[in-house]
C-alpha cells in the first residue's frame, strides 16, 4: 500500500465540467475543483472568497426589469446609468445616487422596458451613442452629476442610397396574376407620369409600371403573382428614381463647376417629383446635390453637397434619387462602434448584413462619397445572417448570427469607401449578449447562448480563430449568459449574470494560462452586471432581484472589497515617515450588505428596511454576531458597537477532485484511498472547515479577547484521519462564518490500496 502526497499548488482551471471528470490526462485536472462556489480564482493560484455586495438603492420600479450601462470619462470620472421603462437615474463611484432635492436625478429616454434590453452602445470622449433596431440613433452625455441629456443624434446626414418610396396609400389590382394589360388603381392621387418604368414590390409580387393614366390608374405587367388583389397603404414599395430626364441649373461662369453650398434647380422632362422629396439627395454628374425646395411635379431647388462635373442634361437611369435607408419600414441599425475615428454603425431591418462608417472625424456626417474621409457602406454579402454586433479590434469585426466576418484594408491604412477586404473569419454565430474586449481578444457568446468564444487574430495562421472558454466546464452556463462585465483590476475577471439569475465568474489571464470559472450564490437573482474604472481599481456592479418581506424588489448594489472592522481605520498618510503599512482590508463578508459607524458606540441600528424580514448576519467591531431577523428596519445587538456590517451570509466551498496518481499497475482513479492527513495553507483567513470539522477557529476566546476582532490567520493547518473510499478522497473545504477566506494551495498525504 504505497504512500503518496498530492500537492495541489493552484486553483487556476476552476471549476471541471461533471463530464469531463474522467479527463484526469489533461494538463488541467490537476488545478480545478469539483466545486468551487462564492471563490475566485486568483491568477497567482489561491482561491479567495469572493467580495460580498454593497447595498445601493432600489430601481426606480421593482415590477420592471432594468439594465446597468457603464458611463466612462476617465479614471476618475465615471458613471453606471440604470436604464429601465422611459427613462435613466445615475450612480457615482462612491456609491451614491445622483440626487435633486432629495429625490433621485433622472432623464426620460425613448427606450420602454423590453428594447432596453437591447440597446448597444458606444462610447467617444464624453459621448455615447445608443443603438436599437426600432429607435432613432440617440446620443447620451453628460455636463455634470446632475445635467444629463439623452436624445436624438443630430446627424447632419445620414446614410443614404436609391430605394424608391413606401407610399401611405392602398393599391387595387385588376389582376394579381401574372399578365399584361393588368391595371393598378391608387385610393387617392399618387402616380406621375415619370413612375412609369418603376417596379411596384409587395411581398413577392413584381409589377412593372407601363402606362400612366392618372393620378390614381396605372397600367402595368405583373412579373410575379401578388398575395391578393388589395395591398395595405404603406406596406408596398415604388422602387428606382423617376424615369426621366433631368437638368441641372448652370448658374457658374467660365465652364467652372457651382461650388459646394450653392442653390441649383433641378427640372425634369416630365413629372415626377413629390413633396416628400424634399431632405433626399439626386446624385447627378459625379455630384451630390439636397433637394431643399419643392416648387412643382418637375422643379425642385437643391443644395450642391459634391460638386457636379457638368452641368448637362442626365437622361434617365443615369442619375438616382436617393433617401436616408434608416427609419420608417427599414429600422434603425441595432450595433454601432467609434472605429479610425469614424462613427460605424450596422444591421437595420431592412439591411442586417450592411454596415455604415461616418465621415473620418465626424461620427455625425454619413455623407457618402469616394475620398479616404468620406461616408463608406459595405453590404456583407459572406454572410446571410443578421449582423449582431460591430466591435472595434485591430480590424473591423462583425459578429453576425451565422458567423465572424472582419473589415480591414491594406497595411497600416484605414478603411475607405474604395478600399475595403471583407473576410469571413468563422462561422461560430453571435448571441444577442454585448460582447468584451479582453486583451487582443474579443469575448463573445455563441449563437446558441451558451459558448463563451474568445475570438482573435493569430499572426501564424493570418486570420482569427474563436477558442471556446467553455469546454472544461460546459455546465456552468447550462441556462444561457444574459450580461456580462469586464473587472481588470486586481485580477482579469469576466463576471456573467445567466438567464436564471445565477451569477458566474471566469478569471482569464492567457499569458499565466489561466482559464477559471466559478460560482457565485446570493439569497437572489443576479440581473445586469456592468463595471467602470475608479481610480486604481475596478468596481463591479449589479441588478439582483431579491424576495424581501413577501414582496419582490430589485436593488442596485456593488460588489464591495474594501472594508475595515474596527472604527477609525483608515489608510496611512502618504507623506508620513516612515512609511506606515497599510492595514488589511477585509472587504464585505455579507450580501446587500451595509456599513454604519457611531463614535459613542450603539446597540441597535436601523436603516436596514432594505432587508426586512430577512435573517442578517453583523460584523459589530469586526466580531461575528449570532443571527439576527430585521424588525422594523432595525436590529438590535446583545452589546454596543462603533463600525458594525449587516447583511445576508453567503458561504465559500471548494471540493476537491480525486487526484490522478501514476501507479505502476498504471492509474490510481479505481482504487481504495485513505486520506491520512489533509495540510492546507491559507492566507488571511479566519474561520474555515474541512468536511465539517473546524480548522481554524472564527472567534478567539479569553476575558481579554471577547470584544476583539479575531487575528488573521496565514499558514499551514492540517486535519487528519478521512478514512477508506472506492476511488475517491472527499474533501470540502469552506467557511461558516462571515470572515475573510483565502485557500493558497492543499497537500493531502493518501494512503492507495491497489488490490
Amino acid at each position: 500500500m504505497p504512500k503518496v502526497k498530492p500537492l495541489q499548488s493552484n486553483f487556476s482551471s476552476g471549476e471541471l465540467s461533471p463530464q469531463a471528470a474522467g479527463r484526469v490526462d489533461i494538463a488541467r485536472y490537476p488545478n480545478a475543483a469539483k466545486r468551487m462556489v462564492n471563490v475566485i480564482s486568483r491568477t497567482l493560484g489561491g482561491a479567495q472568497k469572493r467580495p460580498g455586495t454593497e447595498y445601493i438603492a432600489p430601481i426606480k420600479d421593482s415590477t420592471k426589469r432594468a439594465r446597468l450601462v457603464p458611463y466612462i470619462i476617465g479614471p476618475d470620472s465615471a458613471y453606471i446609468v440604470e436604464m429601465g421603462d422611459s427613462y435613466a437615474r445615475v450612480f457615482k463611484t462612491d456609491g451614491t445616487q445622483v440626487e435633486v432635492s432629495g429625490s433621485p436625478y433622472e432623464i426620460a429616454t425613448p427606450y420602454n422596458e423590453a428594447s432596453v434590453q437591447q440597446i448597444d452602445y458606444a462610447q467617444g470622449d464624453d459621448t455615447m451613442y445608443l443603438f436599437n433596431s426600432s429607435v432613432y440613433p440617440n446620443r447620451l452625455r453628460t455636463f455634470g452629476d446632475a445635467k444629463w441629456d439623452c436624445s436624438a443624434a443630430p446627424f447632419t446626414t445620414t446614410p443614404f442610397a436609391e430605394q424608391g418610396d413606401y407610399p401611405a396609400v392602398a393599391l387595387t389590382l385588376s389582376a394579381n396574376t401574372v399578365g399584361t394589360g393588368r391595371t393598378i388603381t391608387a385610393a387617392s392621387g399618387y402616380f406621375l407620369a415619370a413612375d412609369v418604368g418603376r417596379a411596384i414590390l409587395w411581398n413577392a409580387g413584381i409589377a412593372i409600371i407601363t402606362g400612366y393614366t392618372s393620378a390614381t390608374v396605372v397600367t402595368v405587367e405583373v412579373k410575379v403573382v401578388f398575395d391578393s388583389t388589395a395591398i395595405p397603404s404603406g406596406s408596398w414599395n415604388i422602387d428606382s428614381s423617376p424615369q426621366a430626364k433631368l437638368t441641372p441649373q448652370d448658374i457658374g461662369a467660365d465652364d467652372k463647376p457651382d461650388p459646394i453650398g450653392t442653390l441649383i434647380t433641378l427640372t425634369l422632362d416630365a413629372a415626377g417629383w413629390r413633396s416628400s422629396d424634399v431632405g433626399k439627395y439626386v446624385s447627378i454628374n459625379s455630384g451630390l446635390v439636397k433637394i431643399t425646395t419643392f416648387t412643382s411635379a418637375t422643379v425642385v431647388t437643391g443644395s450642391i453637397v459634391f460638386e457636379l462635373k457638368a452641368t448637362v442634361a442626365a437622361p434617365a437611369m443615369s442619375w438616382t434619387l436617393e433617401s436616408s435607408v434608416w427609419g420608417g419600414v427599414n429600422g434603425y441599425p441595432r450595433t454601432g462602434a467609434i472605429h479610425q475615428q469614424r462613427l460605424v454603425a450596422a444591421c437595420t431591418l431592412k439591411n442586417p448584413q450592411t454596415v455604415w462608417g461616418s465621415r473620418t472625424g465626424e461620427p455625425l456626417d454619413f455623407t457618402k462619397g469616394t475620398n479616404d474621409d468620406d461616408s463608406f457602406s459595405f453590404t456583407m454579402n459572406g454572410s446571410s445572417n443578421p449582423i449582431r454586433f460591430i466591435v472595434s479590434t485591430r480590424d473591423l469585426l462583425a459578429l453576425a448570427y451565422g458567423g465572424e466576418l472582419s473589415m480591414q484594408s491594406g497595411v497600416e491604412k484605414p478603411i475607405t469607401p474604395t478600399n475595403v477586404q471583407i473576410k469571413p473569419q468563422s462561422t461560430h454565430g453571435a448571441d444577442d449578449v454585448k460582447p468584451l474586449q479582453v486583451g487582443k481578444e474579443t469575448l463573445f457568446v455563441q449563437r446558441a447562448g451558451r459558448r463563451l468564444l474568445a475570438d482573435g487574430y493569430r499572426y501564424d495562421e493570418d486570420g482569427y480563430k474563436s477558442p471556446d472558454l467553455t469546454t472544461l466546464a460546459e455546465h456552468i452556463t447550462e441556462t444561457g449568459i444574459a450580461s456580462m462585465a469586464l473587472q481588470q483590476q486586481p485580477d482579469s475577471i469576466v463576471w456573467i449574470a445567466l438567464n436564471n439569475g445565477r451569477l458566474i465568474s471566469l478569471t482569464l489571464d492567457r499569458d499565466l494560462d489561466v482559464i477559471a470559472w466559478n460560482r457565485h450564490e446570493t439569497d437572489g437573482a443576479v440581473e445586469s452586471v456592468a463595471s467602470v474604472p475608479s481610480g486604481d481599481s475596478e468596481q463591479v456592479w449589479m441588478i439582483v432581484r431579491r424576495e424581501v418581506d413577501g414582496g419582490i424588489v430589485r436593488y442596485v448594489e456593488r460588489l464591495q472589497p474594501a472594508w475595515y472592522p474596527v472604527y477609525g481605520t483608515d489608510s496611512p498618510d502618504p507623506d508620513a515617515f516612515p512609511p506606515a503599512d497599510e492595514p488589511f482590508s477585509w472587504g464585505f463578508q455579507l450580501d446587500c450588505a451595509i456599513s454604519q459607524d457611531d463614535a459613542t458606540g450603539k446597540a441597535t441600528w436601523d436603516g436596514l428596511d432594505h432587508l426586512e424580514g430577512k435573517t442578517v448576519r453583523c460584523l459589530a467591531d469586526g466580531v461575528d454576531m449570532p443571527p439576527m431577523v430585521v424588525t422594523g428596519g432595525a436590529v438590535t445587538l446583545p452589546r454596543a458597537a462603533k463600525r458594525v456590517l449587516n447583511g445576508m451570509m453567503f458561504k465559500p466551498t471548494i471540493e476537491m477532485l480525486t487526484p490522478e496518481i501514476q501507479m505502476a499497475t498504471g492509474s490510481s482513479q479505481a482504487d481504495a484511498m485513505s486520506v491520512n492527513e489533509v495540510v492546507m495553507r491559507f492566507y488571511n483567513t479566519i474561520g474555515a472547515t474541512m468536511n465539517g470539522s473546524q480548522v481554524i477557529p472564527g472567534r478567539i476566546n479569553g476575558p481579554d479577547q471577547l470584544d476583539s476582532a479575531p487575528a488573521l490567520f496565514t499558514g499551514d493547518k492540517s486535519e487528519t484521519a478521512i478514512g477508506w473510499s472506492k476511488g475517491k478522497t472527499d474533501v470540502v473545504i469552506s467557511q461558516d462564518d462571515p470572515f475573510p477566506f483565502h485557500l493558497l494551495a492543499v497537500i493531502r498525504s493518501i494512503t492507495i490500496n491497489g488490490g
